[in-house]
């Protein structure tokens, strides 16, 4: 057995000193837990959370910022909250913190943040992320595009007719004056909304996801070696998502802002519709037609004459049928249920005609869009007819319209709900919303 010496008896607390710190210094690298690190240059603030050893939530704005002690903020996009933390941390005291999967370096200068993917071999920079401007009204986040090659999503955006490539490198994303609008393209009117989803992809399954949690309108610019998202929001906030493959980074987003639940199968199908359906007889005589060609069928969508149309005086929002061209709707739903099995899905709008006895009663319970915080409904005047839109924002508003207009006609048998017209595609210029969960954004038409 080889011999020992003993430890000198001045040299113990100093020894242990050194093994406590070491312990420390292990756990915290070890420790599951969310970890926090904050910095500050020129009276601005970046935060970076790591909540997950692929997954790094960073918010930047003017000021000195939330303690860290506090998770970041996020906005009724975000689904999942609760995380366990990155199963190894270390932060060298001077801007590297490492995960086993990624390494983000801050710049104590700029608040630059370079982020590099360490499960490749060799790893891989994914990119600088460099908030800008966050004293001002539009702050601006700048990206170096390293080595992506393409760039995908940002939401629903028709671009040219008959090209489905959805590359956004060399352009622009916009996204019309508020996030959300409907615009014309091709001879018709489509959508164009803002889903802040990013993903980058380079050589192989080199990529990442950018997920920026800003309820304002965002605007992207894709060109040069310098990319750019620009908004208004007060504070910028954004979730860096790695892995190996896309498939990974879609499914990363998605447990990240939730799951919309699969509708029944039978919507998966052949579901008939024209503007629109005038009565039953013109419905049996269309499902005839189908049956004589051989063409199979689950279903009708039925267009707004089901309620009794917009021809003065208009019909718009009140969600009941009209039953002088629709008689006994529950038995003619049975029918054709019973018969071939097929369902029906109805239309609705958010708004609703002022003639209306539902009208007064949203109005009494400023359940509708107002003009002002202690403001009536704001006055929309429009193709449907005059009247005011639902807001979306008050979630007792929102409740009361399901309970009320909607479940009678579930329990009756209809299939689902057509919510047409959610751009929304006309606003009063003066609305004001209830507003988003903790987010004071009342006059911002992107609530609805």
């Amino acid at each position: 057995m080889r011999g020992s010496r003993r430890t000198p008896r001045y040299l113990l607390p100093g020894l242990l000193l050194l093994a406590t710190l070491a312990s420390f210094r292990l756990a915290r690298a070890q420790a599951p837990e969310v970890q926090r690190v904050k910095y500050t240059a020129d009276g601005s603030y970046l935060l970076v959370e790591f909540l997950a050893d692929d997954l790094v939530h960073f918010e930047a704005a003017a000021g000195d910022g939330p303690a860290i002690s506090a998770p970041i903020a996020t906005s009724p996009m975000v689904a999942e909250t609760e995380f366990a933390g990155p199963s190894q941390f270390a932060d060298d005291g001077a801007g590297t913190l490492t995960t086993t999967d990624l390494r983000v370096a801050v710049d104590p200068d700029t608040l630059c943040a370079t982020v590099h993917d360490l499960t490749r071999t060799p790893e891989l920079l994914l990119t600088t992320i460099c908030p800008e401007d966050l004293a001002e009204a539009k702050k601006r986040l700048t990206l170096d595009p390293a080595g992506t090659q393409n760039l995908y999503g940002l939401g629903e955006k028709f671009r040219e007719p008959g090209q489905p490539d959805g590359d956004w490198v060399g352009a622009d994303r916009e996204i019309g004056l508020f996030g959300n609008v409907m615009e014309p393209f091709s001879g018709g009117a489509v959508g164009n909304a803002q889903f802040p989803i990013l993903y980058a992809l380079g050589a192989g399954f080199d990529n990442y996801a950018l997920f920026v949690d800003v309820v304002y309108k965002q605007d992207w610019a894709f060109q040069g070696d310098e990319w750019t998202m620009t908004s208004r929001a007060d504070s910028l906030r954004w979730y860096l998502l790695s892995g190996p493959n896309l498939p990974d980074l879609r499914a990363d987003y998605l447990a990240l802002t939730g799951r919309p639940p699969v509708p029944p199968r039978a919507l998966f199908g052949l579901w008939v519709s024209e503007y629109g359906y005038d009565n039953w007889d013109e419905l049996y005589d269309k499902r005839a037609s189908l049956v004589n060609n051989q063409f199979p069928q689950d279903g009708f969508v039925l267009d707004l004459q089901w309620f009794g149309g917009i021809q003065p005086p208009s019909q718009m929002g009140s969600l009941t049928w009209d039953e002088t061209n629709f008689p006994d709707p529950a038995a003619g739903i049975a029918q054709l249920q019973a018969e071939e099995g097929l369902g029906l899905i109805l239309i609705e709008e958010s708004y609703v005609d002022d003639a209306l006895s539902i009208f007064g009663l949203l109005a009494s319970q400023r359940y509708l869009v107002k003009g002002c915080a202690d403001c009536g409904p704001a006055e929309l005047r429009g193709w449907w007819g005059n009247g005011g839109m639902v807001d979306w924002t008050n979630s007792a508003g929102a409740a009361f319209w399901h309970d009320t207009l909607r479940q009678p006609l579930i329990d009756m048998g209809v299939t689902g709900h057509w919510t047409d017209l959610g751009e929304p595609e006309m606003v009063a210029p003066n609305s004001w919303y209830a507003g988003l969960p903790g987010l004071e954004l009342h006059d911002q038409l992107a609530n609805h």
